[in-house]
């Protein structure tokens, strides 16, 4: 881009907005490079500017129609602001919660640690070898359908855990 100016640019424009040209603009612009290109330059802007006479009324849109537009986004927007506000109120209920939570089992750590470990105790030491002695009652003929109860019954326990985070996405 050239930084040279013309004193004759501002005739140029009005001489392209009104078509209305000199004869002596034209023969300025025929020497004239700057000029020129501004009348090229106001040439193309009125080849994009719409014409009057194609913006009439029935190009607008109804004022009812945009009137209930504009009410729909603006309850559509107030609706947003809630939600933005229930979800902070969510994080900061579900927050609290595990707070109280983890102070309770601090709290009471000594009694829930004793009753954590006699209950384990017992599974391991105590449920699992009698457990075990059973099974061998029944003998090796069912220890496919025992195998299918164990794996269907774990697999209703993965589904219900997992089918609360699943389905709140």
């Amino acid at each position: 881009m050239s930084d040279t100016h013309c004193s004759q640019e501002s005739a140029v424009g009005r001489a392209v907005r009104s078509g209305e040209w000199s004869e002596s603009l034209e023969a300025h612009l025929r020497d004239c490079a700057v000029c020129r290109g501004v009348r090229e330059a106001a040439l193309w802007m009125q080849a994009l500017a719409p014409e009057p006479a194609r913006e009439g009324q029935e190009g607008l849109p109804d004022p009812r129609v945009l009137w209930l537009r504009a009410q729909f986004s603006e309850r559509q927007a107030a609706a947003e602001r809630a939600h933005k506000v229930l979800h902070w109120v969510e994080i900061a209920c579900v927050t609290s919660a595990c707070a109280v939570l983890g102070i309770w089992l601090v709290w009471s750590w000594n009694d829930i640690g004793g009753g954590i470990a006699d209950r384990l105790g017992w599974a391991l030491f105590d449920a699992w070898p009698a457990l075990w002695s059973n099974l061998d009652a029944y003998g090796p003929v069912n220890a496919p359908i025992l195998f299918s109860s164990a794996v269907a019954a774990i697999s209703l326990l993965a589904l219900a855990v997992a089918y609360p985070l699943l389905a709140r996405e």
